[in-house]
């Protein structure tokens, strides 16, 4: 084949080239004239080449990129390939993101003309804002987070952590990315994170729990997620509420030295003053006497005895409720209208002296889980003080109603027309031992203490409301 018949083949495979790229390409002389222009450019444009080609590419430019594409222009006239990226609507066309090339046609070391490639990479453009949009929404959750957050990746290397991890561990995001989380922090190298975080990553399963973390100090609460892409670890501290925790188990061991030490006293002061008291009261019996002088003090001193032996008997009966604390495991079911019929019969005698009636409401089948002897000491000092606490200038009425409620609590409600008290002054009065709210009759204040006691120890709650001269009503509440 000779020169010319090569050169032809050569201008053809060219020309091929030129026309059917699925890139713009242009041909342009130093006046940023178009000598030549392929078929994506023209379509790009809507015009037909004719219309193209003598033109200056400036009068298909917007006006505001006229000046840099010139200067682009110059630039590669200086013999030297330009490369930019610029978005551009050319006239008549749809906006476009561009990749140019312009490459300078060297003839004889003299540059004759720019080649301009335009490569279109709109969508690649979209999808990459799209990813970085998205990219910063999610840096923008991350670091919303209240806990600390740190993302590893299936060789245990630091992908991403947020503020609050940064924060805690005391690391700085540049300096921990990409690292070896172990041998950041190899003091955590066997320790419970280290297992926790190997047992998620292995078994794919979620992994929650508290551990100590050496290397700052600190407790932190941890939450594990296991990906395909590695281990999402979430993580709070603790450690104020773990010394609370702590402070409180001290206070909770002495409190509970401190109380058998006090309860221990008591049964002591309790039990062995009990004979001598006897013994003394005993005496005064023995010693009474006509003696005008001698008889007005052995009786205070008898009455004195008398009262004290009462305190004693007193603490004897709070000792035993309290001795009885286990009372849930001994818990049985009782019906409540059975106690009720018990309690009511036991107190026919004063309430036919008064002339009082009780009306039991209750349903047959309504009954609690507790000690059948608490229930009768709680509904007898109730009924009792109905009974003893009435009102003279109207017969007595005690209703009793009963029934379960939404959350499954057993409802009792016992309500008098007695003589009833000021509950607003009586305050928190109400259930204290020796606690008093009638000047008559006599009685010593214990019955409400031990009623409320009983109730405690079952798991319930009791509550009183009361007007002076309209009644009394107590809501219990049983399980």
């Amino acid at each position: 084949m000779s020169a010319s018949e090569q050169f032809v083949d050569s201008e053809q495979r060219f020309r091929s080239l030129f026309e059917n790229n699925s890139d713009l390409l242009l041909f342009q002389d130093e006046d940023s004239i178009i000598l030549d222009a392929n078929a994506p450019f023209l379509t790009l444009l809507h015009l037909e080449k004719a219309e193209v080609l003598g033109h200056p590419l400036d009068d298909f430019l917007p006006e505001n990129l006229v000046s840099f594409f010139r200067q682009r222009l110059n630039e590669a006239f200086q013999g030297i390939p330009v490369q930019f990226t610029v978005a551009v609507q050319f006239k008549g066309a749809e906006p476009k993101v561009l990749s140019i090339t312009k490459v300078p046609l060297l003839v004889d070391n003299a540059v004759v003309g720019v080649h301009m490639v335009g490569r279109d990479i709109t969508e690649l453009t979209a999808s990459n804002q799209l990813i970085e949009q998205q990219a910063r929404r999610l840096n923008t959750l991350f670091e919303s987070i209240t806990d600390a957050l740190i993302l590893l990746d299936r060789e245990w290397n630091i992908t991403f952590l947020n503020q609050e991890a940064q924060q805690l561990l005391k690391v700085e995001s540049q300096l921990a990315v990409g690292r070896n989380f172990w041998q950041m922090f190899p003091a955590e190298v066997g320790s419970v994170f280290y297992q926790e975080y190997h047992e998620a990553m292995a078994t794919g399963q979620t992994v929650r729990f508290e551990a100590y973390y050496t290397t700052g100090g600190l407790w932190l609460e941890a939450k594990c997620y296991p990906s395909e892409e590695g281990l999402s670890v979430y993580f709070s501290d603790i450690t104020y509420r773990k010394d609370a925790e702590a402070k409180q188990e001290r206070l909770t061991a002495d409190l509970y030295r401190h109380n058998q030490d006090l309860q221990q006293f008591t049964y002591i002061v309790s039990h062995n003053l009990r004979a001598p008291l006897a013994n003394a009261l005993g005496l005064t019996q023995l010693l009474q006497t006509d003696d005008l002088e001698q008889a007005p003090l052995l009786n205070h001193l008898h009455t004195s005895l008398e009262q004290l032996d009462s305190i004693l008997q007193d603490l004897n009966t709070i000792l035993a409720v309290r001795d009885k604390q286990d009372v849930a495991e001994a818990a049985e079911p009782v019906l409540l209208l059975d106690v009720l019929r018990q309690v009511v019969d036991s107190l026919q005698e004063p309430l036919q002296q008064c002339g009082g009636e009780i009306v039991l409401a209750v349903p047959k089948d309504l009954h609690v889980h507790g000690k059948r002897a608490y229930l009768f000491s709680i509904f007898f000092n109730l009924l009792s003080n109905s009974i003893k606490y009435r009102a003279e200038e109207r017969p007595l009425r005690v209703t009793i109603t009963g029934n379960l409620d939404l959350n499954g609590e057993v409802r009792l409600n016992i309500v008098d027309n007695g003589s009833g008290f000021d509950r607003e002054k009586a305050g928190e009065d109400v259930f204290k031992l020796y606690k008093r709210f009638h000047s008559v009759p006599a009685g010593r204040g214990l019955g409400l203490y031990l009623v409320n006691a009983h109730v405690e120890v079952m798991g319930g709650r009791i509550e009183v409301h009361s007007t002076p001269d309209a009644g009394t009503e107590f809501q219990l509440l049983l399980h």
